[in-house]
Order: structure tokens, then C-alpha cells, then sequence
């Protein structure tokens, strides 16, 4: 008897959706509850992402890899919220995929770690190398969260950032899920307020 391949493979990409998907809620909920310690003013992150996206919404038999990079820029304005951008290109022989989107971020540090969650808004693009080529561009949104490992006062390595990718391009509905890697360069700092003890 022969095991249904395409059927199992979606069984497996919603499972690890719905993991994603578990794992943000986790960051945006939990954060606040950690002991934090100082946090970047400002950050620029850069490096590999790699995006499992969803083509088959547009007449592909399979999901697709696509391999590419991520610039994030994030300005940190109070203690554990700011805002952060970010700009995105994944490609594969076939077709691309790119946004740049900008959201609130949510930010906490907990000795030389720095965890975070976003929701992202904005622009996407693909272009599908078939026949004469397809172009479309629509609305996205980006839900996800990254923890950081600094190395020095300057520098941090990002060990993970997952994103759940939400687009409608071709007039059709993806649900990617992308995983980046790569280098941190942060400027100064904000210290967490520490409450004054006072005597019983």
C-alpha cells in the first residue's frame, strides 16, 4: 500500500504552523514575566533566512525552499516596547519571494540574552519564473519572535528568528514559515527601573 506523500507533508507543515504559531504566543505572553536586564536603544540585524513557503496556493504540486537574506533595523523607545522594520528576499530557481514590512516590537533581556516577539505589516512580492513570468505584489503580515546571544557590549548573535509569514499574492492565501540567522549590531542602552527598597 502506498503512503500518501502529499497528504502527509501538509499533515506535517500544519503541525509545524500551529508550533510556530504556539511558540509566538509564548514570547508575546511570557516575555513580561521574566527577570529582565538592560536591553539595546537601537539594533540592526543581518543574515540567512530561510523561507518554506507556500506555492502551492498558485498551481505548484509542493511547498517551496527558498534560501535568502533579512535586514531588520529596530529602535527600542521605552523599556520592552519599540518598533522594527524589516526587509526580505528568499529565491529559488523557479521563483522569489520578498516584503518589507514594520511593526511594534516587544523586547526583554535576561542576563546576555535578548528576547523578542513582532507583528509586522506590509508590502509582498513575488515573481514566478514560468512561461513568461508572473509578478504580483500584495499586503502581508509577519508574526514572530527571536532570541539573541551577546557576545560583547556591540555585537550579538542572533540564534534563531521564526516568523509565521501570512500573504495573498496570485489571488490566493500562503502560509510560509520563515527561520533567520545571522549578526546583531546594537547601540547604548536602556536600563530596567529598579524599584527603591524600602523598610518595612
Amino acid at each position: 500500500m502506498k503512503a500518501n506523500w502529499p497528504a502527509c507533508l501538509h499533515l506535517i507543515q500544519k503541525r509545524h504552523t500551529r508550533r510556530w504559531a504556539k511558540i509566538t504566543v509564548f514570547l508575546f505572553t511570557a516575555l513580561p514575566l521574566l527577570h529582565s536586564q538592560d536591553i539595546p536603544r537601537a539594533q540592526l540585524f543581518g543574515g540567512y533566512s530561510y523561507l518554506n513557503f507556500d506555492s502551492r496556493s498558485f498551481g505548484f504540486a509542493n511547498r517551496s525552499s527558498l534560501n535568502g537574506y533579512t535586514v531588520s533595523p529596530a529602535f527600542n523607545i521605552t523599556y520592552g516596547l519599540g518598533v522594527v522594520a524589516e526587509v526580505s528576499g528568499q529565491y529559488g530557481s523557479r521563483m522569489n519571494f520578498r516584503d518589507v514590512t514594520i511593526g511594534p516590537q516587544f523586547v526583554y533581556g535576561r542576563g546576555n540574552l535578548v528576547f523578542s516577539g513582532h507583528a509586522l505589516f506590509g508590502s509582498t512580492r513575488s515573481f514566478v519564473n514560468v512561461g513568461a513570468g508572473e509578478r504580483d505584489r500584495e499586503r502581508g503580515a509577519l508574526l514572530g519572535g527571536a532570541l539573541d546571544l551577546g557576545i560583547s557590549s556591540r555585537f550579538a548573535i542572533r540564534v534563531f528568528q521564526a516568523d509565521y509569514v501570512r500573504s495573498t499574492l496570485f489571488d490566493g492565501k500562503q502560509n510560509s514559515v520563515r527561520i533567520s540567522t545571522g549578526l546583531v549590531y546594537r547601540w547604548h542602552s536602556i536600563k530596567r527601573k529598579r524599584r527603591p527598597i524600602t523598610a518595612p
